[in-house]
């Protein structure tokens, strides 16, 4: 890992006379090692719900081939009358040895090594406490995580998952990216990435500093929507559907186009398909997509 750039107090008579110039960055105090839980961030307001922060390292991209090396989980309680979290419950990290080397590129990007992982396994009964059904789960990359964690969790699959980048509009907010670090900069603090257990405090952080960040992503976890695959649909109208935001991935989807559409636009959408080609909106799979199924 990089290492960090000590603060230049040796540059404070500069920064007196031209603060302008200068922007001042602080550590998440969450994130300090000797941090007690819980901590008590606002107020409470008496309507409190629990959700569960989640961050895994991998030994790689792909699920099927690559491990969970290290999971981390940030419990916080938020209250949704005023979107605010209001405290960090507790927090946990346990490594898992993946049974072969951790790469180098991922020991260098993680700082994790052979020796931190080395007889450990998770425990997946303490995991299995800290995840109720009811629970929902936010990761800041969901599509990555919740795949992993499925295939090396089956009995938590089915949870309900929320995605703090793609669930929240970074840009309408902003921002002119979703990458977790940048946005933490963009609030006037920093922090060591790539541990699980920081990254979840970096996202607990983050959704407190940003009231409205967190009332994007509950609605998120809400909505209801559906897959759409246009079977059947012949090749001569293949532009018409990629305007419209379908997808060719026969590798993922099968042999036919793909878009997700929210609710409202259903009827709308089956309207498109029944003109598109010969009953269309018959022919077409429609597969309904809750916080349960999202990401997958």
């Amino acid at each position: 890992m990089a290492d960090e750039k000590k603060f230049p107090i040796e540059r404070f008579s500069e920064i007196e006379a031209a603060p302008g110039k200068f922007r001042l960055l602080e550590r998440i105090p969450l994130t300090d090692p000797d941090t007690r839980y819980p901590v008590t961030l606002a107020p409470a307001v008496g309507d409190e719900i629990e959700l569960v922060i989640v961050d895994l390292e991998t030994t790689g991209l792909d699920p099927e081939t690559d491990h969970i090396i290290e999971v981390g989980l940030a419990k916080v309680r938020v209250s949704p009358s005023v979107n605010r979290v209001t405290e960090i419950v507790d927090i946990l990290s346990q490594y898992e040895d993946p049974g072969r080397p951790i790469p180098d590129l991922i020991t260098k990007i993680t700082g994790i090594t052979d020796d931190m992982v080395a007889g450990h396994r998770i425990d997946d009964s303490l995991l299995a406490d800290w995840v109720p059904d009811d629970v929902v789960l936010i990761a800041h990359n969901a599509s990555f995580d919740r795949r992993f964690f499925d295939r090396r969790f089956p009995g938590l699959a089915g949870r309900r998952w929320a995605c703090s980048s793609k669930g929240i509009d970074w840009q309408a907010l902003g921002f002119e990216s979703r990458k977790l670090e940048y946005l933490v900069l963009r609030h006037g603090f920093f922090y060591t990435g790539h541990r699980a257990a920081i990254d979840c405090l970096a996202v607990a952080w983050l959704l407190f500093q940003c009231p409205d960040a967190l009332g994007q992503l509950r609605e998120s976890e809400s909505r209801l929507e559906y897959a759409i695959r246009a079977v059947g649909a012949p090749f001569e109208v293949k532009d018409r559907l990629k305007e419209r935001g379908y997808q060719w991935k026969p590798e993922l989807y099968g042999k036919a186009w793909r878009t997700v559409i929210q609710d409202a636009d259903l009827s709308e959408e089956k309207a498109f398909l029944a003109q598109l080609y010969p009953n269309g909106d018959e022919h077409a799979d429609i597969q309904a997509i809750s916080s349960r199924t999202r990401f997958l």
